[in-house]
């Protein structure tokens, strides 16, 4: 009669469940690495544990890119120094000017621009509303961003100084003079992002007439709207 020892009956077991821990090791990785499989929870969280949730990236800085458009309206006033030139005779308040800007151009790197400028301002200069006076200006301006949302602009190039005069039968518009316009403005941006953005701005230009020896001046706050 054969004995069988002990080791001889425990080794195809032991082969046995070698094998199947390594199929189940092997399955788990694969279900691990599927595309559609979940991630697995973050090791921290708001409660310091894991799967209690996670801290979410702070956003991207607007990248700014290519050309860049844009345009703002504002109020303010104009003033003419010692002249009465931009007074409202028979008003008994301070006359409102009207502003509006466009620009257009070039983003030299996400901090730095040109463009080409157009700002008009206008106001009234009688209680009827029937003469009023604009000033406009063409200029080459550099647009800097200090931080991602705060910048800086400088600009000049050409004034036109005119009046106006409108009582819904007859009208009229005369050029008082050409001269030289200067810009600086600064902003902040309430929304950012990488195509467009909203600015809160604040305007002061002035128009510097030979002709008339006069220096035209006016100073807006107002919002503006622009596309990268």
């Amino acid at each position: 009669m054969q004995i069988r020892s002990p080791r001889s009956t425990g080794a195809p077991a032991l082969v046995a469940a070698a094998l199947a821990a390594l199929v189940v090791l092997a399955a788990s990785s694969t279900a691990r690495a599927q595309p559609g499989a979940p991630p697995p929870p973050p090791d921290g969280g708001y409660g310091g544990g894991r799967g209690y949730g996670y801290y979410p990236p702070p956003p991207p800085d607007p990248y700014r890119r290519g050309f860049t458009l844009g345009f703002g309206v504002g109020l303010g006033a104009m003033d003419s120094g010692d002249s009465n030139l931009t007074e409202c005779f028979d008003c008994n308040y301070d006359p409102i000017a009207l502003a509006f800007d466009f620009h257009l151009g070039a983003m030299i790197n996400p901090q730095l621009a040109i463009m080409g400028e157009v700002f008009w301002h206008a106001q009234n200069i009688d209680a009827d509303g029937f003469n009023w006076l604009s000033q406009s200006m063409l200029l080459g301006a550099i647009q800097f961003w200090v931080t991602p949302q705060l910048w800086l602009k400088g600009g000049i190039g050409v004034a036109s100084l005119d009046t106006h005069y409108d009582d819904g039968y007859d009208y009229a518009d005369d050029t008082i003079d050409t001269g030289i316009a200067v810009l600086g403005a600064v902003g902040y941006e309430v929304l950012s992002a990488p195509w467009f953005s909203i600015d809160l701005q604040a305007r002061l230009a002035s128009g510097s007439y030979e002709g008339i020896d006069e220096q035209v001046s006016v100073g807006t706050v107002g919002v503006g709207f622009n596309w990268y």
